[in-house]
């Protein structure tokens, strides 16, 4: 244990009480994992890193919060895991709460952690990457299955482990964003039948994922303004829209699906705060904003993406659908109402 971080961090929060562990950590200069093993011992223990056969059991855990965020935005889902299954280093879990896409290379560490709150104890599994930056989350709540809790914790807390420092690694860049192949890469798109196979003709082509969006400018791809797509957003709650908000990081993609009804604006935070479902999102990172077309079997697919100042993708929403159903007119036609204001921010790229 690092005796020096854990008594800078004590130090910390008592300046600053209620700091969370994520910002202390930047405070500090130092990962998420890192202050978290600061308090190895009874409230804190690391978990063996079967992540397979963890997440295989997480249907035992009853009804409870799961979270996944990246920099700029945390996405929070109750409910129960259902139909889990992992084939290699990828899982999924695709019940109608907590819907998963797991990417299981990037995780590394584990911890079964209890906080104290007022006059109860937080329970959660908490999982980092090898840089030591949270990828998913799986808190207890007032309906979970209080058995199934101490069996994970019983068969995954490893007593006799040790945590090794995160390394913070480079990874190398596979985008080449060459321009000269933007006709071809214009025309492959506009012959996708399925919206996952975008991410193969990225690959293929070597361009990143706003890249794309900006050659696609006019064609597949209007850039909206940030007050538009909050306007969008509650556009969609007024209509009572049923949609879907994709959040992720490297390690973990985790799907809302449903209306989203209570909005609150605090400073920098967007915030749905709905019974099941709550998002957080810092505007103030958002840096660009497209309505994107992808022609599909079943049709057009449109969705919203959202980027930060390094070209990080943020957040994705489309309208509810699943494969062999067309998206909802309505959904088609929000977006329109924005790519019809979207000229003037969408010069010709090419």
């Amino acid at each position: 244990m690092n005796e020096n971080l854990k008594q800078q961090w004590e130090n910390l929060t008592k300046e600053m009480p209620k700091l969370r562990i994520r910002d202390a950590a930047k405070h500090l200069k130092v990962s998420e994992a890192e202050l978290l093993a600061t308090k190895i011992g009874p409230s804190v223990q690391l978990l063996k890193p079967d992540w397979a056969d963890f997440l295989l059991k997480t249907t035992s855990l009853g009804y409870v919060m799961a979270l996944t965020r990246n920099e700029s935005c945390v996405h929070e889902r109750k409910g129960v895991y259902k139909d889990v299954s992992v084939n290699g280093q990828t899982a999924l879990a695709v019940g109608e709460d907590i819907d998963l896409r797991i990417f299981l290379k990037d995780w590394k560490y584990g911890f079964y952690v209890e906080e104290p709150r007022e006059n109860e104890v937080m329970r959660s599994f908490q999982f980092f990457d090898s840089k030591g930056e949270a990828v998913h989350k799986i808190y207890q709540t007032d309906k979970s299955l209080v058995d199934g809790w101490k069996n994970l914790k019983n068969q995954f807390v490893d007593e006799t482990a040790t945590f090794t420092t995160p390394t913070a690694g480079t990874v190398p860049k596979t985008e080449t964003n060459d321009p000269k192949e933007v006709p071809q890469f214009l025309e492959a798109w506009s012959k996708l039948e399925d919206t996952h196979d975008f991410f193969s003709l990225l690959r293929k082509f070597q361009y990143s994922r706003e890249f794309s969006l900006k050659v696609a400018s006019g064609k597949f791809s209007f850039k909206i303004s940030t007050e538009d797509f909050l306007n969008l957003m509650g556009q969609a709650s007024k209509l009572d829209l049923d949609i879907m908000i994709f959040v992720g990081n490297p390690g973990m993609i985790q799907i809302h699906t449903g209306k989203i009804q209570k909005l609150e604006p605090m400073g920098p935070w967007f915030n749905v705060l709905d019974p099941e479902f709550n998002l957080h999102l810092r505007t103030d990172r958002i840096e660009s904003v497209y309505i994107v077309d992808k022609p599909t079997k079943d049709g057009t697919v449109t969705s919203v993406e959202v980027f930060d100042n390094e070209g990080i993708l943020i957040l994705q929403m489309f309208g509810k659908r699943k494969p062999g159903i067309p998206q909802s007119d309505v959904w088609f036609q929000l977006s329109r109402e924005y790519t019809n204001k979207s000229e003037e921010l969408n010069p010709s790229f090419v």
